[in-house]
């Protein structure tokens, strides 16, 4: 019975405690609530401020592309740090946001890259998102050093080049050969352009005109383009008739077919200008080499960016430009063929592949304008409206339609 005073004690202690851990509970609900209309998250709040997703993606003229998938809970957010690894720098972006960019001049060329996402509020950070996916700088190769050709037959040229061992930073899959017939001011015929992809540094060229001036040209390409520098070819097939008629090669790199080398000399443009003289030199072309073992390594699955799928794709903007408020038919006629090309662009087309996903240009007006391939032939007077859009992949997500419109006047 000694003891029934102090078990009373402590029943009556727990029951005070009891109301005031109810009170407590009471009070930090209302300061829960308090804090959520101001926008203010308590930190037992911090996993519903995670972001996820977190994706990035690398074009020269984008830079480190980094985006992602907001929190469950976005109230109260008011900036996202992204932070690159290894090295620590730091993209902020708007609350709303879900991608920033980091310059080629921020991050290099060097590494490879991964990014985290924090969430920042008034009442704190929320914690670092998982890494993204590894990224590293890759662009268009090189040029090769140099390329010669020679007429074997009256039909067939060998084409040979030194490559550039720099391959860009991404596999190449090989050489694309471009070649033309020579107008007789030296210019490439364009309307009988062929090409092929070679994935050593020799290639026959065959099915040709005898006696005929060819421009050749050489380059190297990987998943994000191809790069010949205007490095240029010229040489004839065998045979005379008809060479007479062909004047020296506008530009020149390289040997001609008899290795002899041509010196441009150009003038100062002026309104006398005569245009530019070439000469032949009585010497062979200087020879370039480099050893084969920094040849760059030809993969001919590597045509595409072996890119994602990301987690998180990116949203992308299609845009019509160049458009004048009004045309008209009488002027545009006089260009021939009553024809206008429609400017059209979305953020997946790259400055070296151009448009890398499928799109769509369509005139929701037929009776006033057509297209086809984006070239707009006019038809009557009226309003000309155009529409346009890009399909998705696996980077980016499909753009929302585009859409231009001008007037057409007599």
């Amino acid at each position: 019975m000694k003891n029934q005073p102090h078990e009373g004690c402590n029943w009556a202690s727990g029951t005070n405690k009891s109301k005031d851990a109810s009170a407590t509970n009471i009070f930090s609900l209302r300061l829960t609530l308090f804090l959520s209309v101001l926008g203010l998250a308590p930190a037992h709040a911090a996993e519903t401020r995670v972001v996820s997703g977190v994706s990035a993606y690398y074009r020269v003229d984008l830079g480190y592309l980094v985006g992602w998938t907001l929190p469950a809970d976005t109230k109260g957010i008011t900036t996202y740090t992204v932070t690159a690894n290894p090295g620590g720098k730091t993209c902020l972006a708007g609350g709303n946001s879900v991608k920033c960019a980091f310059t080629n001049t921020a991050l290099g060329f060097t590494n490879t890259y991964t990014f985290t996402v924090v969430a920042n509020t008034a009442a704190g950070n929320g914690p670092a998102s998982a890494p993204s996916n590894a990224i590293k700088a890759a662009s268009i190769p090189y040029a090769p050093l140099t390329a010669q050709a020679k007429a074997t037959s009256d039909t067939t040229i060998d084409v040979q080049w030194v490559p550039n061992q720099n391959d860009g930073g991404s596999p190449m899959y090989g050489y694309t050969i471009t070649w033309w017939p020579s107008s007789a001011s030296g210019d490439p015929i364009g309307s009988e352009q062929k090409q092929l992809v070679a994935t050593t540094t020799r290639a026959t060229l065959t099915g040709l005109k005898p006696s005929t001036m060819y421009i050749i040209n050489v380059a190297s390409c990987n998943a994000y383009g191809c790069n010949s520098a205007d490095r240029w070819v010229y040489v004839s097939t065998t045979g005379t008739a008809g060479l007479s008629k062909i004047k020296p090669p506008v530009v020149i790199s390289g040997g001609s077919a008899t290795t002899a080398c041509w010196n441009a000399i150009w003038d100062a443009g002026t309104a006398a200008s005569t245009g530019s003289t070439f000469t032949r030199s009585t010497t062979k072309c200087p020879g370039v080499t480099l050893d084969p073992a920094l040849y760059p390594k030809i993969d001919p699955t590597a045509i595409n960016a072996k890119i994602g799928p990301l987690a998180t794709k990116f949203a992308q903007s299609a845009s019509f430009m160049g458009f004048s408020k009004t045309y008209s038919m009488k002027e545009w006629a006089k260009t021939g063929g009553n024809n206008w090309y429609a400017y059209f662009s979305a953020s997946s087309k790259s400055v070296t592949l151009g448009f890398t996903t499928p799109y769509t240009v369509i005139s929701t007006t037929p009776t006033v304008c057509t297209v086809a391939d984006r070239w707009v032939k006019f038809l009557a007077p009226g309003e000309c409206i155009l529409n346009g859009s890009v399909a998705g992949n696996d980077i980016w997500l499909p753009s929302p339609v585009a859409v231009g419109r001008f007037t057409i006047i007599p």
